[in-house]
């Protein structure tokens, strides 16, 4: 028995064996099938017997799909044998079932493809001859050509120009797709050369049958790699002779509307065509809206009904509330509905103006001015078309992703209550209602976008090919225009940028000749009635002030600019003095209280705390002060008043300078006041009145002290310092022609010893001696020092 089991066992292992070359036998020849070129056979006949061609690619492929179905039909068969014997069916047969099933699909997909590119082909050759045609013979339609026939040629490039930019991201995806495909099938390809390898070098026949069978897995997945990339690649080239096909279009459009454009007619009825259609789809709209107005009562009667039945209800029954939401979600879609209505209603009327302004551009000569108004109106017509176009877009966006949360509800609530299930599909209902409701609205924006986008193009293009004198013409509006251009209005007075321009103009020009005015009074008339420089100064300033605000008020008068305009800017001023303004205007009036009151003036001689100097210029908000090293300093009008100055010049220029002088005891103190007030008489800057003084004012630590009086006249803090120089001068060198010393100060030391300090006279190398040995020590005693001394 358990030899002929075993003898059993090798007969079908034997079978297997077979079976699996005999299958790779045929995926190979297949493979080399469709992968290598078919050359023919050479021929024992003459030369001159014909040849057969070689099969083309969709021949190859016709004949692979043949054999696909038979070895099909046969693996099915035997799956279906296995089924009705009961018996499970080997994962091998399923697996290769499966992959037969998988290249069927792919014949399929490429014969497909294959058709496809005979079509683009055939396109191709057909775009071609027309092109060629109307190159020679111009365009068929009859003459002259209709101003639709432009239109529908107009919106098929523009058509086929926006495809551009979908069919280059189509060429990179199948791009990508190709390299993975390709990269694919040299995987599988390894994968059976290594199956192949393992198969032929296996020497235990126990292995063969699985080897066989991985053998036979990796052909035939290798065999649906190699025709995927070969899909790929067709859809590749196809892509490729697709977008040379559109190119070609393209340019026989780009002619055939340079032809058509030379000869178009844009008649009245052409025009009436248009407005009729539009005047169709108002009449729509009119009475979609009747009706959407007429419904939105009806339904907000019963979302009111259905409120107060929700809120007398205790339970709150699930039914009730999808009922509720519904009658409200019905009630806001006729709300929305009407809304829209009325957005398609104005682009309606947009694009009826934009038609007769097209109509009246094709056919009449119109003035630049009236151009250059449409082509400012087209585009802030088109702006808004944008915005609308977002906003409905994104709230559509919204009601589809709504609209998917019902459906997903609906599905969830079949097995519950059927009232409530009821109303969530008219919710569902509504949305769709609102749905169409926008996508219509976004339809019809799009529409009188690419109208007044048209509009916009041909206003342009005739504002280019204007002459020079239009466009100077056109220039010479505008600057008209921006001239009369109303900025604002204060008490139905508008306020131009003429009158503002006129108004800083004249402001200017008064201000120069202000100043000019101002500037001859102060030198030619103001100093003949005798007044000082000061006086002069101020004078000349609260004269510039008067006249600058009187220039202000005439010209506000001449454009004709009413003085309330500036209420609202006074408010805003005195708010701002009130908060970031305070020291700006705490100088300001410090300064006209300055030139008011005059407490200084120009020239003065002042002193603030440690600064000293001569007022150069009192100004509005501060005055400059040049120091006695010859820097202007810059000080706020605050500090005069709130703090104390110093005016040496204020009533007049005299000021009362003293030195003083310290002699030696012994001095004749009658002598010592003689020769001082000698000096200052010789001096010729020193005032005989009032008198000099000289006193003798006290006896010091190492002098007696006298003091010397006068008077100078300082117009500069070096004037009295000059003066005072020169007369110690003079002092000195009387003094010491009278042999009276300056006394210097002097220290009298007093030694207190215990013992009586010895005093020793050396000879100069012996004091040397003692003098290094003294240096040489850290530090002498008293007593020693004391005997050195």
């Amino acid at each position: 028995m358990t030899c002929t089991t075993r003898r059993l066992q090798d007969v079908r292992a034997y079978a297997h064996r077979n079976a699996a070359l005999r299958v790779l036998g045929c995926c190979i020849a297949i493979s080399l099938s469709l992968s290598a070129p078919v050359f023919p056979q050479q021929s024992e006949q003459p030369v001159s017997a014909p040849v057969s061609p070689p099969p083309t690619v969709r021949e190859r492929i016709t004949k692979s799909l043949e054999e696909l179905t038979n070895e099909l039909t046969e693996a099915k068969a035997a799956l279906d044998g296995a089924a009705a014997e009961n018996r499970p069916a080997p994962e091998a047969l399923r697996t290769r079932v499966d992959v037969l099933v998988r290249l069927d699909l792919l014949y399929g997909q490429i014969l497909a493809a294959l058709d496809h590119e005979a079509e683009l082909n055939a396109t191709k050759n057909r775009i071609t001859t027309n092109l060629d045609k109307l190159r020679a013979n111009g365009p068929t339609e009859a003459r002259p050509f209709p101003f639709s026939l432009l239109e529908k040629l107009r919106d098929q490039l523009e058509s086929e120009t926006s495809r551009k930019v979908t069919r280059a991201d189509a060429a990179d995806a199948s791009k990508a797709s190709l390299g993975e495909a390709r990269t694919g099938f040299e995987q599988k390809e390894r994968a059976r050369r290594k199956a192949k390898e393992a198969l032929d070098s296996n020497k235990d026949e126990s292995q063969t049958p699985e080897l066989a069978t991985t053998l036979q897995r990796a052909q035939l997945e290798s065999r649906v790699a190699g025709e995927e990339l070969r899909l790929r690649e067709v859809e590749y080239a196809n892509l490729g002779l697709e977008s040379g096909v559109r190119s070609l279009q393209l340019t026989f459009l780009g002619e055939k509307i340079d032809h058509v454009a030379k000869d178009t007619r844009f008649a009245q009825e052409g025009i009436n065509e248009y407005l009729a259609q539009l005047d169709q789809s108002e009449f729509r709209l009119n009475q979609a809206l009747e009706w959407a107005q007429a419904d939105f009562s009806i339904r907000d009667a019963e979302w009111v009904e259905v409120r107060h039945r929700l809120e007398a209800s205790p339970t709150r029954e699930q039914h009730l509330l999808e009922e509720f939401a519904a009658r409200e979600l019905a009630r806001r879609a006729r709300q929305r509905e009407v809304a829209l209505i009325g957005e398609q209603l104005q682009a309606l009327a947009d694009s009826r103006k934009a038609w007769n302004r097209r109509f009246r551009m094709f056919n009449e000569n119109v003035d630049d001015a009236t151009v250059q108004e449409w082509l400012t109106e087209t585009r802030q017509v088109v702006d808004q078309i944008d915005r609308d176009l977002r906003i409905n877009s994104a709230r559509l966006t919204e009601l589809r992703k709504e609209a998917t949360a019902i459906d997903s509800r609906v599905q969830a609530s079949s097995g519950e209550d059927p009232v409530a299930k009821r109303w969530i599909e008219e919710q569902r209902t509504q949305l769709g209602s609102m749905i169409r409701s926008y996508a219509d609205t976004v339809d019809q924006l799009e529409s009188a976008r690419r109208l007044h986008g048209k509009l916009r193009n041909e206003i342009s293009t005739q504002v280019a090919t204007v002459t020079w004198s239009e466009r100077l013409d056109s220039m010479w509006q505008t600057v008209i225009d921006v001239w009369n251009y109303e900025l604002t209005s204060v008490q139905d007075s508008p306020i131009t940028v003429q009158k503002v321009v006129i108004g800083i103009l004249l402001l200017l020009t008064g201000v120069f000749a202000s100043r000019r005015f101002v500037g001859w009074i102060a030198r030619r008339f103001l100093p003949r009635l005798g007044l000082n420089e000061g006086a002069v100064a101020a004078i000349q300033s609260l004269l510039f002030y008067f006249l600058l605000l009187t220039v202000v008020m005439i010209s506000l008068r001449i454009v004709n600019v009413p003085l309330t305009a500036f209420t609202i800017l006074g408010g805003a001023l005195a708010i701002g003095i009130g908060f970031g303004s305070q020291n700006i205007v705490n100088n300001f009036i410090s300064g006209l209280i300055l030139l008011a009151e005059r407490p200084v003036r120009v020239g003065d001689l002042v002193q603030i705390d440690d600064l000293v100097g001569v007022i150069e210029h009192i100004g509005p908000r501060s005055t400059r002060v040049r120091s006695p090293e010859n820097v202007d300093i810059i000080v706020p009008n605050s500090s005069f008043l709130e703090k104390n100055v110093i005016n040496w010049t204020l009533t007049d220029d005299r000021y009362r300078a003293h030195i003083s002088v310290g002699v030696v005891y012994g001095s004749v103190t009658r002598d010592v006041m003689r020769l001082i007030r000698k000096a200052i008489d010789e001096h010729g800057k020193v005032l005989p009145k009032p008198e000099p003084i000289v006193l003798f004012t006290d006896f010091g630590d190492n002098a007696l002290v006298f003091e010397a009086h006068f008077w100078v006249r300082m117009r500069r803090m070096m004037d009295r310092r000059l003066i005072e120089s020169d007369i110690r001068s003079r002092i000195d060198s009387l003094f010491r022609e009278a042999g009276i010393v300056v006394a210097f100060p002097q220290r009298d030391v007093h030694l207190d010893a215990l013992s009586p300090i010895q005093v020793q006279l050396v000879q100069n190398a012996q004091a040397s001696v003692i003098e290094a040995e003294n240096a040489s020590s850290p530090k002498g005693d008293g007593r020693s020092n004391g005997n050195r001394d």
